[in-house]
């Protein structure tokens, strides 16, 4: 079994450097999905980002608490004058998306944070495979303008409900460089698509990267291991819930510090940990870099993240608090 080893707190992968960034422009991509552009409060050149690249902003939840949420860069790199974020509402979140729908107009001032690059792109792959579920092609979509921009060909599979669901599909098909392919499932598993049939033959060189709900990401991490892609071939990024766990209250004993905070969903146990005055390590709060990752000493982890091998996760033993929950109604973390 390998080893879990957590990173010190100087190499998070978040960047505590904040700056003061004002709201120039507000549209609406779809029904559920605003686009944001943000400018330097204080007229300041932007820090340079690569496509995959993502900030942090400082949300507002409902009852007034704060926490820092992730949404990838979609602007030009070139342009250091301005950031562009996606933000869709979702409605069974904590409330940082409403905030940022409700709350946020046109001359409001944000804090901002980065940005940050855990998902690059391999300039060294012979081809590129882009694979999007839902308000998963922000980073997608970043990475398609990048490799247009270096006029290489590339294809785009963006997988939703249905167009309405789908934002910034008709900039992704204006490019001549994407060989763009829209699949509207309904929210129906019978109609997924079809990733057996699109992994069946590992492609030398080639890069698949993916983006969007965890399932996505899962069948697309398993199918390419079944097929025998090369280790490393696929990277991914995922925006997951713990929305589905048996019991929305949860009792987190503390085992170094005798100490024990009760949790209720939607918080993440990374969040109620911070809000305890913890200092939690963490890095993506997406289960994706496994910054955060624990010692589980006593409890049944219910494991939603990316990041832990399917033999970490029988094991028990782990748990990467930022995503994942509990099936029992108690859990001690050697933390």
């Amino acid at each position: 079994m390998a080893t879990i080893t957590v990173s010190p707190q100087a190499n998070r992968v978040r960047t505590d450097t904040t700056m003061r960034m004002q709201v120039c422009e507000t549209v609406s991509l779809t029904a559920s999905t605003k686009l944001l552009r943000l400018r330097s409060a204080e007229e300041r050149i932007l820090p340079r980002f690569e496509a995959g690249a993502h900030i942090e902003v400082n949300v507002t939840f409902p009852d007034g608490q704060e926490t820092w949420n992730a949404y990838s860069l979609i602007g030009d790199p070139a342009d250091r004058s301005l950031f562009e974020i996606a933000v869709k509402r979702e409605e069974r979140g904590r409330g940082g998306s409403r905030y940022l729908h409700d709350a946020i107009s046109v001359g409001e001032i944000l804090e901002v944070r980065g940005p940050t690059n855990g998902f690059p792109l391999d300039m060294d792959a012979t081809s590129h495979l882009l694979i999007a579920g839902g308000i998963g092609i922000t980073p997608i979509y970043s990475m398609s303008v990048q490799l247009s921009k270096l006029k290489i060909k590339h294809r785009v599979i963006f997988c939703a409900r249905d167009v309405e669901d789908a934002p910034l599909l008709e900039r992704l098909r204006s490019s001549s460089f994407a060989d763009v392919e829209f699949h509207a499932d309904g929210g129906q598993r019978d109609c997924y698509y079809d990733f057996d049939s699109l992994l069946r033959d590992p492609v030398e060189g080639q890069r698949i990267y993916v983006c969007g709900p965890q399932a996505l990401i899962r069948t697309v991490v398993r199918i390419s291991a079944r097929q025998k892609w090369r280790g490393g071939a696929v990277r991914f990024e995922n925006f997951g819930g713990i929305y589905d766990a048996p019991n929305p209250k949860l009792t987190v004993h503390l085992a170094k510090r005798s100490k024990t905070i009760v949790v209720e969903q939607p918080e993440s146990i990374v969040d109620a940990l911070a809000r305890h005055g913890f200092d939690p390590l963490y890095g993506c709060k997406r289960g994706d870099c496994g910054i955060c990752a624990v010692s589980v000493t006593s409890g049944t982890p219910m494991h939603r993240d990316m990041f832990l091998s399917e033999e970490e996760k029988e094991s028990g033993k782990y748990m990467c608090p930022c995503v994942s929950w509990s099936a029992s109604e108690e859990i001690t973390l050697d933390i």
